[in-house]
């Protein structure tokens, strides 16, 4: 494969602050995805109809966002601005099926996992904001990849590979698909996100139990539990500062969007022992389970230098990766996508 690089940095810039998030919901009977204000309120509906409607990924600078849709009956990737006006433009085309995508931290770069007919499962992709010039950047054999997010400097990009539901690791990787590694311990580990640019959470199910907890993980492979026990977390979503994070959290009643920080303010990557504090987001109940969190953030990202663009490169082979963990929220995830 032949990829043009440029060498990946960051320049410190004013922490940017959550200004809201968008989410979905499944009030209206589909999955569909609104924008909130931080008070829980919605601005207004990005998605709507009978087809489902997930995955979102909101770009550094707060203005577009990415998602995944299945209007032709076999999920597609889409983008669209947060305005009212917007109009959502599908990016990625069939006989292609795409879904988990994300942003590069410079907004010029999108990541996201394809299946390419005739395959058993998926891969991971690099492309351009409007979906063109796909590059295929991993290129397993016995196992798939999928949930894949960047690096705060660009330079690295997290990713679930797994075989069944009983083997999923996060995986770490450089932008252009080299070094390859495991990083966490496994074996039911998924929704990888940047705590910062050495630390990644992601969250690890116990079935045993019934759980789910949010775990950080060091590139050194050094693992911390930093969610309270005995409840069921997933999809870790940091916010800047490295002190708290958003999560979906799943109850009886259904699920639920809350922020977990420690309780003495600290760093979540702080040695001292703490204990986690748990606020749920205002979501009104009319709006069904809430889940899929993304921020919204306000203020001016960090500026980083571009992350690996490739040139254009045929699709290449994909693998099985079968996602059956993590209990209503994955179910709910596998049946959308």
């Amino acid at each position: 494969m032949t990829a043009a690089l440029f060498t990946p940095g960051v320049t410190v810039a004013a922490a940017a602050a959550p200004a809201g998030f968008v989410a979905v919901t499944n009030g209206s009977g589909t999955l569909q995805i609104s924008q909130f204000r931080l008070d829980g309120t919605v601005v207004r509906r990005l998605t709507s109809g009978p087809a489902n409607h997930n995955s979102p990924s909101v770009s550094p600078d707060g203005t577009r966002m990415l998602f995944t849709g299945d209007e032709g009956g076999d999920s597609e990737i889409y983008g669209r601005d947060l305005s009212s006006s917007a109009v959502a433009v599908q990016l990625t085309h069939p006989p292609v099926e795409a879904f988990s995508p994300t942003w590069s931290p410079r907004g010029d770069a999108i990541v996201y996992s394809a299946l390419v007919p005739g395959d058993a499962a998926y891969q991971i992709f690099v492309a351009h904001p409007d979906g063109t010039h796909p590059v295929q950047v991993t290129n397993t054999v016995v196992s798939g990849n999928t949930q894949p997010v960047f690096s705060p400097d660009g330079s690295r990009i997290a990713f679930l590979n797994g075989r069944d539901a009983g083997d999923n690791r996060i995986w770490v990787m450089n932008a252009d698909g080299s070094g390859a590694a495991p990083l966490s311990a496994g074996p039911r580990d998924a929704y990888p996100a940047w705590l910062d640019g050495g630390t990644v959470l992601f969250a690890r199910e116990d079935a045993a139990r019934g759980t789910a907890r949010i775990v950080s993980v060091g590139l050194d492979g050094h693992e911390r539990d930093v969610s309270p026990g005995m409840q069921h977390f997933i999809e870790p979503r940091p916010l800047p500062g490295g002190r708290s994070y958003g999560a979906t959290v799943e109850e009886q009643d259904g699920l639920h969007l809350v922020e977990i920080s420690r309780t003495d303010g600290a760093p979540l990557t702080a040695a001292a022992a703490s204990e986690f504090a748990v606020v749920r987001l205002p979501v009104a109940q009319s709006e069904g389970s809430s889940f899929t969190l993304a921020w919204i953030l306000a203020g001016p990202p960090a500026q980083h230098s571009p992350p690996p663009i490739f040139a254009a490169a045929a699709l290449g082979v994909a693998t099985v990766l079968v996602l059956a963990a993590f209990g209503l929220a994955a179910r709910r995830k596998t049946n959308a996508c």
